[in-house]
């Protein structure tokens, strides 16, 4: 079995910042359970990263990258993992709400 390099784009990260934020005024004693589960969810792409499904933005998507998605369903609400596999690297793109409209190309620096 293959194992999976798993980077996170700078947008990720700031992603994983700003939901962190929101839920340490909402729900602060869960913030630690959340980032803990966030992240296991993140590293389980080191060796399945190929059954995750495409992402529904993958067929709008006007490049050569293979858009995929990871359901985190952990409260507050559901986020998508966005990630695509670059050889024996696995990127992940962004973490979206699930309540966030999906990825255009129009709006990939938004």
């Amino acid at each position: 079995m293959t194992q999976y390099t798993v980077e996170l784009d700078p947008r990720a990260v700031e992603d994983i910042e700003n939901a962190l934020n929101w839920l340490s005024e909402q729900a602060p004693h869960k913030v630690a359970e959340w980032l803990h589960a966030l992240e296991s969810e993140i590293q389980s792409l080191e060796s399945l990263p190929q059954p995750c499904p495409l992402a529904p933005e993958n067929r709008r998507w006007e490049s050569e990258l293979e858009l995929r998605q990871l359901l985190f369903d952990r409260y507050p609400s559901i986020y998508r993992i966005i990630f695509t596999i670059l050889g024996d690297t696995v990127r992940v793109l962004q973490i979206r709400h699930g309540a966030r409209r999906f990825i255009f190309e129009s709006d990939e620096e938004s």
